[in-house]
């Protein structure tokens, strides 16, 4: 027992025989006792006051812990920022001693990183393509000999089967297109603009300017072709279609001579052309039915040795009416932003297109009279193989299928999946029609100018 202890015990003693208050129990208490009582009052106070500036000591300190990882994380970035730049300088010192050639191509190589980053869909490395390793050719020899043995389609022939091109006596751009329907079904029965007719079903429906359809009924129609029968179902010719659509679908173009349009780009000139070779590439579109006709809705672009250069989904500007899955590949998910974050609009393709695309650039592809309508540009230096390898019968517009070209000379099938048509696929067998026809030293054939 302490000092203290003793006091209180013996006070508290003494006062059980008094019947006083609070005051009278204090004079009670013994001197030694009242100091050690307000001492020990004084040393809690400081006890508290102590746990109190260390609570405050210890937010300090978290409050440094945060700003010394705040400026641990800003050195991060400057010091890689610093790494970057000194990257830089050291490519540019590498620049100061290429050819113009070898200039050229590494540009062309910082274009393609800079338009396909992480979010792309572009695969490591395709299987190279036989026709390419049977060529032996270089890209600079190939774009000769397709210069050279006229595999460049003339103004004409661009004109012929539908591509956009410069109207010749008013400012703009002009489009033919051509529909084998008889002529009581003329876009123009009408003259309405409204009024359109169905590509699938031939029947007429109408859709506001604003795109909103004003003829609400179900298409039933054939998928197939007509050989003697229906090949989707077998029916005969009047027989009633055995696929439905929600609504009618149309192209978004009227027959015959439409423009002229002032809203197509045009490829621009090389800047210099004594040391830049031309670049050839292969180009495939998939589209996909809106409320305003067709729309692009997925761009794939494809080097000459066969690789990825450009594979982009595109964001429609209207509303879908029909993706095409069954041809196309393309689902709502591949054009929803929030699931695809490969989605580009389509503003954003037309300026990657134009950068990675200049006037002398030979593009390969089969029937892209669409593609470039919908792509809103205008390119000269074509080489499509639905013109290389033409169809005998003299009918504007007549084709073989890409399918059966890639059978007949390529001994090999495409287009044999059940999600839709593989764009990169269509723009590699595309390349390697047009690489077997120079590899083989065979000159284009001309239609005859088709009659209407």
């Amino acid at each position: 027992m302490n000092n203290f202890d003793a006091l209180l015990i013996n006070s508290l003693e003494q006062s059980k025989n008094c019947n006083t208050n609070k005051q009278d129990f204090q004079t009670f208490l013994k001197p030694e006792l009242v100091d050690l009582i307000q001492e020990e009052h004084a040393t809690n106070l400081q006890l508290t006051l102590l746990k109190q500036r260390k609570e405050g000591a210890k937010l300090k300190i978290d409050m440094l812990t945060l700003q010394e990882d705040e400026i641990t994380k800003q050195i991060e970035e400057l010091l890689k920022q610093q790494d970057e730049l000194n990257q830089e300088v050291e490519e540019l010192m590498k620049l100061e001693n290429l050819s113009g050639k070898e200039l050229q191509k590494y540009l062309t190589l910082k274009k393609i990183e800079s338009y396909n980053d992480n979010d792309t869909m572009l695969p490591t490395t395709l299987p190279p393509l036989d026709q390419h390793k049977k060529l032996k050719l270089s890209e600079v020899q190939f774009a000769k000999r397709l210069r050279r043995y006229r595999h460049i389609m003339t103004t004409n022939s661009l004109s012929d089967y539908g591509y956009p091109v410069e109207s010749p006596d008013k400012d703009g751009i002009i489009i033919d297109e051509y529909t084998s329907k008889p002529k009581e079904y003329s876009s123009y029965r009408s003259h309405c603009k409204l009024e359109h007719i169905c590509v699938r079903c031939d029947r007429y429906f109408h859709v506001s300017e604003a795109g909103e359809y004003l003829t609400k009924e179900s298409c039933i129609y054939h998928s197939g072709e007509f050989k003697e029968k229906f090949t989707c179902c077998a029916g005969e010719r009047d027989s009633e279609g055995c696929e439905r659509n929600k609504l009618h679908v149309w192209n978004g173009f009227k027959d015959g001579f439409s423009g002229p349009y002032n809203d197509f780009l045009y490829t621009q000139p090389r800047s210099d052309k004594s040391d830049v070779e031309a670049k050839v590439y292969a180009l495939n579109c998939k589209m996909c039915y809106t409320s305003r006709g067709l729309e692009v809705a997925k761009v794939s672009l494809v080097g000459y040795d066969g690789q990825v250069v450009y594979d982009h989904f595109v964001k429609p500007r209207s509303e879908v009416v029909d993706y095409c899955t069954r041809f196309s590949g393309v689902t709502a998910k591949d054009l929803c932003k929030n699931q695809n974050k490969n989605l580009k609009t389509f503003a954003e393709v037309q300026k990657d297109l134009l950068q990675l695309i200049d006037a002398d650039t030979i593009l390969i592809g089969h029937s892209m009279q669409t593609d470039f309508r919908l792509l809103k540009i205008v390119h000269k230096k074509i080489v499509d193989t639905a013109h290389e390898f033409p169809h005998p019968l003299t009918i504007p517009r007549q084709f073989h299928s890409l399918k059966n070209l890639t059978k007949k000379y390529l001994k090999r099938d495409i287009q044999c999946g059940n999600n839709g048509h593989d764009s990169v696929e269509n723009a590699r067998a595309c390349l390697e029609l047009v690489m077997w026809k120079v590899r083989n030293r065979i000159l284009p054939k001309r239609p005859v100018r088709w009659l209407r």
